[in-house]
């Protein structure tokens, strides 16, 4: 596999796991707003998403990288 080929599966999969926490930190947001009137949003809430993400994306860019030289390998 070459680096371009890793960048592309990191984009990939990358931009999903943001956009997925950047929606759930806003509803998060409302919520805490509408429930706790306007008390701040823990910064560990957004730590822990953020760190939840990340390991998304390191699972996915795994698994593209590894089963793929197995499937190719087995042929």
């Amino acid at each position: 596999m070459t680096e371009k080929d890793i960048i592309k599966t990191i984009n990939k999969h990358s931009i999903k796991a943001v956009i997925a926490v950047v929606l759930v930190t806003l509803i998060a947001e409302v919520l805490d707003i509408y429930f706790f009137h306007g008390d701040l949003l823990s910064p560990i809430w957004i730590i822990l998403l953020a760190i939840g993400a990340c390991l998304y994306v390191f699972q996915k860019v795994l698994v593209d990288l590894l089963v793929k030289d197995e499937v190719k390998e087995e042929k």
